[in-house]
């Protein structure tokens, strides 16, 4: 069986890096890909650099647009797959050999609508060589993949881009325009609506850091809020369904956001930025109580939110004596 899968890069003003991306994906072991090319209103030359990719190689094809953002180009791209599966890939950063071929046949092995492998973040691009991994697979349920997901750290898990999926689970999904953390809005749900996800240990995805200008390294704005609004939506998303435990730990992630949002704004130039933080102040007590009577939700863990939020100094000081 060979699948035709569809490759989304969303671009913007990236001529710099756009090259080695596209050429990572262009090298694939597998070789029956269509490579979707969004120039989301580039004003720089990414989008001639793109025309020149889609004469050299005939899988890629070139969408223009204006400005929409990476929900936008991630859309406009998701309308115009032919491919049974697709996958999303960041302009500025690279992908494995192998990324295509590992992730479809986790799926084709494992019969899930979705394959997830590791990321490592790299500052030269001779780092990447280096990189070792192994290719351990395993099968989780959509339900535990949320549950790791609000309850643990593991690097790739809370992004698109280390991962394949079934084009039809964006059948009623789609990115949230005008937001930034557009990924935090759509990971739980497509875990959730997955059923199972294929795992694998190796690294396919190869994150670049600090890009300047990117807009994860940028100075801290209202549009930071989005991450604490997404996981508002998380929660709103699990009461839905009824389901307890999830329910708690996305409201334990709601309240980790919000006090790191309160922190980034106390410390920021933001006009009237009091009356966020004063709202975002009340409505963290209230969510923290039911985290505090949550049954789901460890002592530990509990302690943790408890001296964050009223005692942070404490906090800090006791992290530093581990």
């Amino acid at each position: 069986m060979s699948d035709l899968i569809s490759v989304v890069v969303p671009s913007y003003n990236v001529e710099d890096y756009i090259d080695k991306c596209i050429d990572s994906i262009c090298h694939q072991d597998y070789e029956n890909i269509e490579i979707i090319l969004v120039d989301d209103g580039a004003t720089d030359g990414t989008g001639e650099k793109c025309d020149e990719w889609a004469q050299r190689d005939a899988r890629v094809r070139v969408i223009h647009q204006e400005n929409q953002g990476l929900s936008g180009a991630r859309n406009s791209g998701i309308r115009v797959a032919k491919g049974q599966y697709i996958s999303f890939i960041d302009s500025d950063d690279m992908i494995a050999t192998d990324y295509v071929s590992t992730l479809y046949d986790c799926i084709l092995k494992s019969g899930a609508r979705m394959a997830q492998g590791r990321s490592k973040n790299f500052f030269k691009e001779e780092d990447i060589a280096g990189f070792v991994s192994e290719d351990k697979r395993s099968v989780q349920s959509g339900y535990d993949m949320c549950k790791t997901l609000m309850s643990e750290y593991k690097m790739g898990w809370g992004i698109v881009m280390t991962k394949m999926f079934d084009k039809s689970l964006f059948d009623d999904l789609e990115f949230p325009l005008g937001h930034i953390h557009e990924d935090e809005y759509l990971v739980y749900k497509l875990y959730w609506n997955s059923g199972k996800v294929a795992l694998t240990d190796k690294i396919v995805y190869h994150y670049r850091s600090k890009r300047k200008g990117s807009i994860t390294h940028s100075g801290y704005s209202l549009k930071r809020l989005d991450a604490m609004y997404a996981r508002q939506e998380r929660c709103e998303f699990f009461k839905e369904l009824g389901e307890k435990e999830l329910y708690q730990l996305a409201k334990l992630g709601l309240c980790t956001t919000q006090i790191e949002a309160l922190r980034k704004l106390k410390d920021s130039d933001i006009e009237d930025k009091e009356k966020y933080i004063g709202d975002i102040s009340k409505n963290l007590k209230v969510n923290a109580k039911e985290v505090f009577g949550a049954d789901s939700i460890s002592f530990k863990k509990k302690v943790s939110l408890f001296l964050e939020i009223y005692a942070p100094g404490l906090k800090r000081m006791l992290v530093k004596q581990k």
